[in-house]
């Protein structure tokens, strides 16, 4: 009985030690001995501490008997032959149990201790399909009947594949958004993904939208595995789903639902495929036998109420409506017409409705494969609406990306500034007044419905149908702009290009060709625009011999061991763009003296330096330099930019020298070069705009006398300080105890900063009120001898912007604002008082070290 007791003493012990993973270990720990009815009763209790050491020392006592009356059958004896057992044979049993579940007690132990920290933490899920896409569309009833169909259909085990088609810009992603939404709603499945396929359909990209959803993009191997690993991680996750629909937007041909990674709709019962389609062709293609559904255009009824509600209230006059109702009917119930023709004539005159109207009937049809022959005709309108040449060609500058591309408006802007187009708009200012031109032009095209917001600010796409008229009905039969877009079709080799056709406008982009030819005959050519897969290209000597108008130049994504002799032969080349590029030998850049735009982004260079060659480029206006990793700037090539307006250095080069009269410097009895200083900024501080991504490591670097009066857009770190804010004027200085004067060149840019971060002030007591009054964001730090934060001796101290503020260990700080008539002690007073009027004020983020101990405590104020 004492070795009982023993036993059983130490085996509730190691069954109480192993609380610390009851979360883990609950529902194991009685697994063994749920023969006995109590166990549920006494794992509740035991969970809950709601037992007491002696009654689980009983309870423990109990199931130690059971589990040796359990092992008799195994010994050979039958419970009924052995009614009583002797002590020997009872201490030998009980000892063999011990000895068994012990050892499953310390297995259960040691699983639990793995079940800690991230092993048990998930990330959160993504949001429902509802989320991603907000209902606002326009309710037809031609549409209902669709809808309900599609949703009866996603219900019957039989159908598993669904097909909906119609003529572009009918309305196919829209109503299918509708339905994913009201089967989410009615909880028909597991899981809603939707990708947009485009006309030539990429494996990666499909398997990336995905995954994005199902949050395998995460995974680290996600990115660097081939399509068909891809594709098994998918189709592994998609099978332990559940129900799952899948839905395929803007399918052109037949696709390949394996190498997706997507499970077989036969084999997978709980998987269903939607797709959208122009063709019914391609739905039968994926076998969706009889389960299509064709999108037809509104009716006259629908088209005429989505034209009153886009066009606004011009349409209910008496002179207006008659011709309005005529124009409706004329769209031929096409939405997108309808919605591009009712923006273009939105709060027009009777007299610009009458035109409107005649053109329409007049124009003759453009005949594209799957596409109503008068769509084109009614897009012919919107664009011939566009007021003036410059925005008309700038507006097909659109149609060089591949389908469905997320477009920067500001890369358009630098192709639209090596084109010439915002001279010829009458601006021959900065480039800031051309982006501002080019921002215009942008939200007009997106009034007119030609051009459609992106998630991303400062993005733009087309849609398919507006691309498609731009190629094929405007940039392939007109004399003035004549387009080869060849996007996404992964050459290997460079296309045949027909001289004759005189093309003005070229774009190869996600392309594999390796080799460029021998003097590529295009006359009149003025943009090309080439984009690869990382490859490396030999570009032939001869290659630009013939392109002697070419004005924009795009080669990015590539390696470039050596650029051609005739590229320096390009007299009329504005802008150049060598994004993610891996560059060679490029000092013959200097010889495009006619250069305003060149934009280096993410790219590295020979032996980590900028070519000297660009100080020869005495006409450049714009210099991008963003993201160029270990980037040196050797010295001598900033200071003959004189005309430099715009300078991008984000995350790029950051090791300025301080000011000397030697070029070259002895280290080690080395002769070494040295590094660019930002004095030489001083020779274009006069036409300097925007300064974005100047990073200083101590504020002795920079120069007193640095001014720069023009400058509206900059982004200054000096010394150390947080990540950079999203605002258009930013300035963090952490003058690490230095004394600066109030005349030294960085006071100057305070005045200007919408952002102001400032640290470790020395031995200043606070800050003048004219330098900080139009700040939105101020946040003042780690300053041991800041009594208040400004000075006014204007009667009051008014923040028009001021939207945050942030004070962070200010141990002396007595007061916001002082205002003063004469210099008297500063007097006990509120940290605000109503001398400090704060206009926008939203947000305050107070930390004041002010306590004895030295630690931070929470101020709450106004």
């Amino acid at each position: 009985m004492v070795h009982r007791r023993r036993r059983v003493g130490h085996m509730a012990l190691k069954i109480n030690n192993s609380s610390e993973q009851r979360p883990q270990v609950l529902n194991h720990k009685f697994s063994w001995i749920d023969y006995i009815s109590w166990t549920p009763v006494l794992s509740y209790k035991f969970s809950h501490r709601q037992v007491s050491s002696h009654y689980l020392l009983r309870a423990s006592s109990i199931i130690l008997v059971g589990i040796e009356r359990s092992f008799l059958p195994s010994l050979g004896f039958l419970h009924r032959q052995v009614p009583c057992l002797d002590l020997k044979s009872r201490f030998r049993l009980s000892k063999k149990a011990y000895k068994m579940k012990m050892n499953n007690v310390d297995k259960l132990q040691t699983e639990g201790r793995m079940f800690t920290g991230d092993n048990v933490s998930y990330p959160a899920p993504p949001p429902p399909f509802s989320a991603c896409f907000p209902s606002d569309a326009e309710a037809f009833r031609s549409r209902d009947s669709i809808r309900d169909g599609m949703l009866e259909a996603l219900k019957r085990d039989d159908v598993k594949v669904l097909g909906l088609y119609g003529m572009g810009g009918v309305g196919k992603t829209t109503l299918v958004q509708e339905v994913a939404k009201r089967a989410e709603a009615e909880n028909l499945f597991d899981e809603i993904l939707m990708a947009v396929a485009s006309q030539d359909p990429s494996i990666g990209k499909i398997q990336d939208q995905f995954a994005s959803k199902l949050g395998l993009s995460r995974v680290e191997e996600w990115k660097n595995d081939t399509d068909i690993v891809r594709a098994g991680r998918l189709h592994e996750k998609l099978e332990k789903t559940g129900k799952v629909l899948v839905i395929l937007d803007d399918l052109w041909k037949h696709l390949d639902l394996q190498a997706v990674g997507i499970p077989c709709p036969d084999k997978h019962k709980c998987c269903k495929i939607v797709i959208t389609t122009r063709e019914k062709d391609v739905c039968d293609q994926m076998d969706c036998k009889n389960n299509t559904f064709p999108v037809m255009v509104l009716s006259e009824e629908e088209g005429w109420h989505l034209l009153k509600k886009m066009a606004g209230d011009c349409v209910t006059s008496a002179k207006v409506e008659p011709i309005a109702i005529e124009v409706a009917k004329e769209c031929g119930g096409l939405p997108l017409a309808i919605v591009v023709v009712a923006r273009a004539l939105k709060d027009k005159s009777p007299t610009r409705w009458n035109d409107a109207l005649r053109q329409l009937r007049a124009s003759a049809p453009t005949n594209i494969k799957g596409m109503h022959k008068d769509v084109y005709s009614r897009l012919q309108l919107s664009y011939d609406y566009l007021d003036g040449e410059e925005i008309k060609h700038f507006f097909l500058l659109f149609s060089l990306f591949p389908e469905d591309d997320e477009i920067s408006i500001e890369q358009q802007m630098r192709y639209g500034m090596g084109l010439g187009l915002f001279h010829q708009a009458g601006l021959g200012g900065t480039i800031q007044e051309a982006r501002e031109k080019a921002d215009s032009f942008v939200d007009i095209l997106k009034s007119a419905c030609l051009l459609l917001d992106e998630d991303g600010e400062g993005y733009v796409r087309v849609h398919d149908v507006v691309r498609d008229f731009c190629i094929s009905s405007i940039a392939s039969k007109g004399q003035q702009h004549v387009f080869l877009v060849k996007p996404g079709w992964e050459f290997t080799e460079w296309p045949e290009i027909d001289s004759s056709a005189n093309y003005t406008a070229i774009s190869l982009v996600d392309n594999k060709i390796k080799q460029f030819p021998r003097g590529l005959n295009c006359p009149k050519l003025s943009f090309l625009f080439f984009t690869g897969e990382e490859q490396e290209v030999n570009i032939a000597d001869s290659f630009f011999d013939a392109m002697k108008e070419l004005k924009v130049l795009d080669i990015s994504g590539v390696r470039i061991p050596l650029f051609p002799p005739s590229l320096g032969l390009l007299g009329k080349l504005r802008t150049l763009c060598l994004h993610h590029c891996s560059l060679g030998e490029m000092e013959m850049i200097g010889d495009l003296k006619g250069l305003e735009v060149l934009s280096l982004n993410g790219s590295k260079f020979k032996d980590d330096k900028l070519p000297t060659g660009i100080s020869l480029l005495t006409r450049l206006r714009l210099l991008d330099l963003s993201d160029c990793s270990d980037l040196m700037i050797p010295y001598g090539i900033l200071s003959n930019l004189s005309r430099l307006e715009e300078l991008y250095l984000d995350d790029s080069f950051d090791e300025w020298e301080k000011e000397s009269e030697e070029e070259f410097y002895v280290e080690n009895s080395e002769r070494k070069e040295r590094y660019a200083w930002l004095s030489e900024l001083k020779s274009s501080s006069h036409s300097l705009t925007t300064l974005m991504g100047i990073h200083v490591k101590d504020a002795s670097l920079f120069p007193k006398d640095l001014f720069f009066p023009e400058l509206t857009t900059f982004r200054i770190q000096i010394g150390d300080g947080d990540n950079y804010s999203c605002s258009k004027a930013e300035l963090i200085v952490d003058f690490k105890g230095s004394s600066i004067p109030k005349d030294h060149g960085i006071f100057s840019f305070m005045k200007r900063c919408e952002y102001l971060q400032l640290s470790q002030m020395g031995n200043k007591t606070s800050i003048l009120y004219e330098f900080i009054r139009d700040v939105k964001t101020l946040l003042v730090k780690k300053s041991d001898n800041i009594e208040e934060i400004i000075i006014s001796e204007e009667g009051e101290a008014i923040f028009p912007q001021l939207k945050y503020l942030g004070l962070h260990g200010l141990p002396k700080l007595a007061s916001f604002c002082n205002v003063r008539e004469s210099r008297k002690p500063i007097q006990s007073q509120s940290l605000f008082t109503d001398k400090s009027k704060f206009l926008l004020y939203t947000r305050h983020h107070l930390f004041l070290s002010k306590n004895e101990n030295g630690c931070d405590e929470i101020v709450e104020g106004i």
